[in-house]
C-alpha cells in the first residue's frame, strides 16, 4: 500500500505539526502499513510537494503543507499549514490598545479533508460491552468526576490506526479499547503510543518511579 497524504498529515501532527523529512519518515514507519516503498523519504517528499503550493509539482487541491525554509532553501524541514482562522497563527493575532489579545474569528469557511470512514455501528457495539466503562490507560471513569453528567461516557481508541487501513479491511472489537478523552489525546500525541505503554507510564507516575 502506498504512503499516504493522511498518512503524512497524522506523522506530522504527532511531531507537533513541523518536522524534518527524517523525523518524517520515522513516524510515517510507525503509521502506513508495510511493505514502505523502496525509498519512503523521495516518496514522502513528493506527496508533500504535490500539496505545497509553492513547490512546482503543487497539483491543486488542498494546500496542506509549506517548507519551513522555503521550497528553494532545500533544508527538508515541512510544516502542516496554519489555518487561517487558527488563533494559532501569529498574523492572525492582534494586541489591542487595551492590551487585550484578539484575533477574528466565526468566519464561515468550507474545508476539505482526507478522512477514513469509522463505523458507528461497531463502535456502538465496542461500548454495549462495557458495564462500567472506565479507561484501559488510567483507570478513569467520567461519572466518578461528573456524576450522571458522564455516566457511562467513554471513548473508542483504534489500536490499529485507521489511516493505515485500506477498503477491503476489517475492524473487530478487540482491535478497539476504550479510553478517556485526556488519555486519548496522549497517544495520538506520542506517535499513536500502545494503550499498554501508556498504562505501564502511568502505573509508574503514580508509584513515584517517574
Amino acid at each position: 500500500m502506498p504512503i499516504s497524504v493522511e498518512h503524512i498529515v497524522d506523522a506530522l501532527s504527532s511531531l507537533g505539526g513541523e518536522a524534518h523529512l527524517d523525523k518524517i519518515v520515522e513516524r510515517v514507519a510507525l503509521i502506513a502499513p508495510p511493505p514502505l516503498p523502496r525509498d519512503p523519504g523521495a516518496s514522502i517528499r513528493a506527496r508533500i510537494q504535490e500539496r505545497c503550493a509553492e513547490a512546482k509539482s503543487y497539483k491543486g487541491g488542498e494546500n496542506l503543507f509549506e517548507s519551513k525554509f522555503g521550497v528553494n532553501a532545500r533544508r527538508g524541514v515541512w510544516k502542516l499549514r496554519l489555518d487561517q482562522l487558527s488563533p494559532s497563527n501569529p498574523d492572525n493575532i492582534q494586541d489591542g490598545s487595551d492590551a487585550f489579545i484578539s484575533a477574528p474569528e466565526g468566519k464561515a469557511a468550507l474545508r476539505i479533508h482526507l478522512r477514513r470512514e469509522r463505523s458507528k455501528k461497531l463502535i456502538d457495539a465496542f461500548k454495549a460491552t462495557l458495564n462500567d466503562p472506565c479507561c484501559e490507560a488510567c483507570g478513569m471513569r467520567f461519572s466518578d468526576v461528573y456524576g450522571d453528567l458522564g455516566a457511562g461516557y467513554i471513548e473508542a481508541h483504534h489500536k490499529i490506526p485507521v489511516s493505515s487501513l485500506d477498503e477491503a479491511s476489517c475492524t473487530h472489537i478487540s482491535d478497539l479499547a476504550a479510553l478517556c478523552a485526556n488519555c486519548h489525546r496522549i497517544i495520538h500525541k506520542n506517535g499513536l503510543m500502545p494503550v499498554e505503554d501508556l498504562a505501564r507510564f502511568l502505573s509508574r507516575r503514580r508509584a513515584g518511579k517517574d
